[in-house]
């Protein structure tokens, strides 16, 4: 089991519907940030064993570079929601909005 959470600083429209676009690959939306990017960087820092769950991922990002200021996407495994208090707390600080895909709603 798992839980998806997603993060960006800027974006056209509605919390909800821009997770729905991420999920498909749509960054069309989203402004890049160089506050998106630290956050990224403060993430993998802190937990390395995130790289595996963070999107994009390495791969993705060699076609779409621009995409790692746009948004954080992370599929956190049960144990790994002990970080989710730090990384909430960590987004806030970063000035990042999101939206929680378990819960349905915005974070």
């Amino acid at each position: 089991m798992s839980s998806d959470f997603g993060f960006w600083k800027r974006g056209v429209g509605g919390p909800e519907g821009t997770f729905d676009n991420l999920a498909e690959g749509d960054t069309g939306d989203l402004v890049m940030s160089p506050d998106v990017l630290r956050f990224r960087e403060e993430l993998l820092n802190r937990w390395p064993d995130l790289e595996g769950v963070l999107e994009p991922s390495q791969f993705d990002l060699e076609e779409e570079p621009d995409d790692a200021g746009k948004y954080v996407l992370l599929t956190l495994s049960v144990r790994q929601l002990d970080y989710l208090p730090d990384i909430l707390g960590m987004a806030k600080g970063y000035g990042l909005v999101g939206f929680s895909g378990v819960a349905g709603e915005p974070i």
